[in-house]
């Protein structure tokens, strides 16, 4: 059985884009966030100043399209922050995590740092300006299991403050499906297989063949930023007159997926359909009708 959670967003001043603190019912962990200018109030909330913690710098990128993100680890935060404040200009907003009952340690935050380092890399979902990958330390079993549903709750929160990075697994692996399978067609003679998730996001697999050639009303598109993007990263690689997924890629969208694989300006409600020749438009439509 699945079970939701609650969580609570207080706005410190009342104001949606301001400095925000995120709690999870039954967690002792904690999220504050907020711009770059509030940097000083941050610092003001308990806990924080000398917390140990895990944070994330975010800025947006020179190119456009996906995010740029540091990931760090401190064990006192406002002497780190002092040195990202004045050698990285390029981040606007933070997001620090902590424990409000000081069970995570250094150590703790490290292994923090180091999978959700790898774990972004892994998705390409932000641009990480990390340089380096960080070291997994070793910990015992009891202790990751613990550190592991932290990070569940980091990739839960995150995508609440606006930082959609993770990608998170479905809740029930092996189980059911909800949806259908859906496929979109090139418009070259290929045809791709994409998975509709609980989240409304679509997975699309490695190996899966896309247009190369884009459309010339493509070229102002907002999504030709992250098809361009994926293909800086290698994650569509270039093969004859096709791009190949060189690793499986969770879209936030079907309509995000649809311009990337079609290289053209397209709706995904209508591109997408199932085998029997369904669009997801007419699916939404048909589950509102009963």
């Amino acid at each position: 059985m699945n079970f939701g959670k609650k969580i609570t967003i207080y706005l410190t001043s009342g104001i949606p884009k301001g400095i925000r603190e995120v709690k999870i019912d039954q967690w002792s962990g904690k999220a504050v966030c907020g711009p770059r200018s509030t940097l000083g109030d941050i610092l003001s909330v308990p806990e924080v100043e000398s917390a140990v913690c895990l944070y994330f710098l975010a800025g947006p990128s020179d190119q456009g399209g996906l995010l740029d993100m540091y990931v760090g680890e401190a064990g006192g935060f406002k002497e780190r922050i002092k040195n990202h404040d004045y050698k990285k200009d390029w981040w606007e907003d933070v997001v620090v995590f902590i424990s409000q009952d000081k069970s995570l340690t250094k150590v703790g935050v490290q292994y923090l740092e180091s999978i959700c380092v790898e774990r972004l890399g892994k998705t390409g979902k932000c641009n990480l300006k990390n340089k380096n990958n960080p070291a997994l330390p070793t910990l015992p079993k009891e202790d990751v299991s613990g550190l592991e549903m932290f990070y569940e709750n980091i990739s839960t929160i995150m995508p609440l403050l606006g930082y959609d990075i993770f990608v998170k697994t479905e809740s029930i692996e092996g189980g059911p499906k909800r949806y259908p399978e859906f496929f979109c067609t090139t418009g070259n003679g290929n045809t791709v297989k994409g998975e509709l998730r609980e989240d409304g996001k679509i997975k699309v697999s490695k190996g899966e063949r896309v247009r190369k050639n884009e459309t010339d009303s493509f070229q102002t598109h907002p999504y030709k930023k992250l098809r361009s993007e994926l293909i800086k990263k290698k994650r569509l690689v270039e093969d004859g007159d096709d791009y190949v997924f060189s690793d499986d890629y969770v879209f936030n969208s079907p309509s995000a997926a649809a311009a990337v694989i079609k290289g053209a300006s397209v709706s995904g409600a209508v591109e997408w359909k199932t085998k029997e020749g369904m669009s997801l438009k007419d699916m939404v439509e048909s589950e509102i009708k009963n």
